[in-house]
C-alpha cells in the first residue's frame, strides 16, 4: 500500500482503505443488535420531536438585558426584582485595581512596540 498524503491516516492504520487488517474491526463493529440486547420502550421525553415546556437553554432575554445594563434603571429593577441585589446594584470596581490594569496593559503594550521596532530594525 502506498503512504496516504493525510498524516493522521498513516500514523493510525486503522482506515480500511489503508490498511486490510482494519477491514475485520470495521465490520465486527457494525454487527446486529442480538436478541439479548434490552428492548424496553422509548420514555417520551427522549422521542424525536419532544420539547419541554421552558427551554432550558435560553436565558429569558429580559434578564440578559438587564443584567448587561442595556435597560433603563427603572425597567432593570422590574425585571431583575428576583434577583439579589448585588446583581441589581453591582458594585462599581475600585478606582484604583481598573487604574492598575491600565498601568500594567499600557506597560505590555510598550514593551511590544520596542520589541517589534527592535525586530523591524533588525531585518535591514
Amino acid at each position: 500500500m502506498s503512504n496516504p498524503q493525510q498524516p493522521e491516516l498513516a500514523r493510525s492504520r486503522k482506515t480500511p482503505a489503508q490498511d486490510q487488517d482494519a477491514v475485520a474491526g470495521v465490520l465486527e463493529g457494525q454487527r446486529d443488535i442480538g436478541a439479548e440486547a434490552p428492548r424496553e420502550p422509548i420514555p417520551p421525553e427522549n422521542q424525536p420531536g419532544h420539547h419541554p415546556a421552558d427551554e432550558q437553554d435560553k436565558p429569558p432575554l429580559d434578564k440578559f438585558a438587564a443584567k448587561l445594563g442595556t435597560m433603563e434603571p427603572e425597567e432593570r429593577k422590574d425585571v431583575l426584582k428576583d434577583e439579589p441585589p448585588s446583581v441589581v446594584n453591582p458594585a462599581p470596581a475600585p478606582a484604583q485595581k481598573r487604574n492598575v490594569l491600565v498601568g500594567a496593559a499600557a506597560l505590555v503594550a510598550l514593551i511590544l512596540a520596542v520589541v517589534a521596532g527592535r525586530r523591524i530594525r533588525s531585518r535591514r
